[in-house]
C-alpha cells in the first residue's frame, strides 16, 4: 500500500514534477511499443518458417533413395530396397530420374534445367498438395488443373519462374539438349529431343518454379537416356514427413544404399533462417533494452528531486533497506505499466494475424500472405527477462537513496 501511494503522489500526480511525469509516460510507452514489435515480428517470422517448412513437406519428397551403380530405372525397381519400401502401406515410394539440361526456345533463348522425370502417380500426387494448399488460400484468381491432364508423350510441366525466364507459355515447343552435347567439336550434332510444354505449375518453392522441368518417366526424354548426369533413385513420402531417422537407417543396411531426408536437403535453408530469426530477435530486444532503460532515467530524476521527501521519511524511522526496496518496486510497477500491455497488445495482434494472415503482399513474392505462429514459451521469456532487465533498471538508481544523509539533505533549500 505504501508504495502505490508513493508510486501516485511521486510520479503521476500533480505534485509531481512535469519532468518526471513526462518522461513516466514516455518511458511507459516506449516499452510496450517495443514489446509488442519484438512479438509481432518474431511470431510472424515463425509463421513464416512454418510456412516454408510446410510447402516443402508438401511438395518434396520426404526421403531420397539411391543406390549406387544402377542407372535404369526398371533395375532399381528390382532392387530389394525398392521391395522393403514398397511393403509399408502408409509410405508411397517412387522411382525417378533427373538430369541436367539445356533448355532452348523456338526464338533462340537458352536456360539451364534439371529435368525431373517421375511416375504419373508421383506427378497426381504433387499437384493434389499444391490445390490443396491453394485452397486453403482462397485466392480467386487461382486457377487449378486436375491431376488427370499430366503431361503426356513429349510433354513437360515447366516451373512458373523458368517459364518466364525463357519467354514460354502453355503449348509452345522446346529444345532439350544434354550439356556435353555442347562440347561436341563443329559439325557433329548432339542429341536431342523437342517437348511440348503442357502445364506451367507453380508451387511457390524457388528452387522447383525456377529450375525443374517435370515429365512422365519412360514416355519422354527418352532419347536422353545416356546422358552424363542423369541418376536415377527413389522417392518417398510419409504420412507426416518426421522421425525419418529411423527409416533412413533402415534403407541404408542395404549395400551401396545412400538415403537422404528432406531436412537433411534443405539443412542450409533452414539454418538461414534461424540465423535469420535469432539476429532479427537480438536487435529487437536490443531496442527493448533501451526503451526499459528509461526507468533508469526516470528515477535517478525522481530521487534528485525527493531528496527533501527522502530525508523526512528517514528521520520518521524508514531504513535505508526499506527506502531501496520501495523505490524498487515503483519502478518496477512503472515497468509493469508498459511490460504488460505490451505482451498483451503484441499477442493478440499475433493471434489475430495466425487465425487471419493478412494477404498485403503482390504476387512477385511466393507467399502473398503474412502468417503468425504464437509461441507461448516466447511470450513467457519475454515476461521473464523483461521481468529482470526492468529489476536492474530500478535497483541500480533506487541504491542512491541509502547515500542521503536526512540532517544534510534537510538543510537543503527547495
Amino acid at each position: 500500500m505504501l508504495v502505490t501511494d508513493f508510486f501516485s503522489h511521486f510520479i503521476f500526480s500533480k505534485r509531481a514534477g512535469a519532468l518526471v511525469k513526462r518522461l513516466a509516460w514516455l518511458s511507459v510507452g516506449a516499452i510496450a511499443l517495443s514489446v509488442t514489435a519484438f512479438l509481432v515480428v518474431l511470431f510472424v517470422m515463425n509463421g513464416m518458417n512454418a510456412s516454408i517448412h510446410k510447402r516443402i513437406l508438401a511438395l518434396e519428397p520426404h526421403l531420397y533413395v539411391t543406390v549406387n551403380g544402377i542407372n535404369r530405372g526398371s533395375t532399381l525397381e528390382l532392387h530389394p530396397v525398392y521391395q522393403r519400401l514398397k511393403e509399408t502401406p502408409e509410405n508411397k515410394a517412387y522411382v525417378y530420374e533427373t538430369q541436367d539440361v539445356i533448355l532452348r526456345t523456338m526464338d533462340g533463348q537458352f536456360h539451364g534445367a534439371i529435368a525431373r522425370g517421375v511416375s504419373a502417380e508421383s506427378l497426381k500426387f504433387m499437384v493434389d498438395q499444391i490445390h490443396q494448399m491453394e485452397e486453403k488460400k482462397r485466392r480467386d484468381n487461382v486457377q487449378f488443373w486436375s491431376p488427370e491432364e499430366l503431361p503426356g508423350k513429349g510433354e513437360v510441366v515447366v516451373g512458373v519462374d523458368l517459364a518466364r525466364s525463357l519467354g514460354v507459355f502453355e503449348g509452345d515447343y522446346l529444345t532439350v539438349v544434354p550439356p556435353e552435347g555442347l562440347l561436341l567439336p563443329p559439325g557433329e550434332s548432339p542429341k536431342f529431343e523437342k517437348v511440348r510444354v503442357s502445364k506451367i505449375i507453380s508451387t511457390n518453392l524457388s528452387d522447383l518454379d525456377s529450375q525443374f522441368v517435370f515429365y512422365q518417366r519412360n514416355t519422354t526424354l527418352n532419347t536422353l537416356a545416356g546422358a552424363a548426369s542423369r541418376k536415377v533413385g527413389i522417392e518417398v513420402w510419409t504420412p507426416d514427413g518426421k522421425n525419418l531417422n529411423d527409416l533412413k537407417k533402415e534403407v541404408e543396411k542395404f549395400s551401396d544404399v545412400v538415403a537422404e531426408t528432406w531436412m537433411d536437403r534443405n539443412s542450409v535453408l533452414f539454418f538461414a533462417l534461424r540465423l535469420e530469426k535469432i539476429i532479427i530477435g537480438v536487435f529487437l530486444g536490443l531496442a527493448g533494452l533501451i526503451a526499459a532503460s528509461s526507468i533508469l532515467s526516470v528515477l535517478a530524476l525522481l530521487m534528485s528531486q525527493k531528496k527533501r521527501d527522502i530525508a523526512i521519511l528517514k528521520t520518521l524511522g524508514l531504513s535505508s533497506q526499506r527506502t531501496v526496496k520501495i523505490f524498487t518496486q515503483m519502478g518496477m510497477m512503472l515497468a509493469a505499466f508498459g511490460l504488460v500491455p505490451g505482451v498483451i497488445i503484441g499477442t493478440a495482434l499475433s493471434y489475430y494475424i495466425e487465425k487471419n494472415p493478412v494477404n498485403i503482399l503482390p504476387d512477385i513474392y511466393y507467399d502473398s500472405q503474412i502468417p503468425a505462429l504464437v509461441d507461448p514459451w516466447l511470450i513467457w521469456g519475454v515476461l521473464i527477462v523483461g521481468t529482470i532487465v526492468c529489476l536492474g533498471g530500478a535497483w541500480y538508481p533506487a541504491r542512491t537513496s541509502t547515500e542521503i544523509e536526512p540532517a544534510q539533505a534537510l538543510r537543503i533549500k527547495n
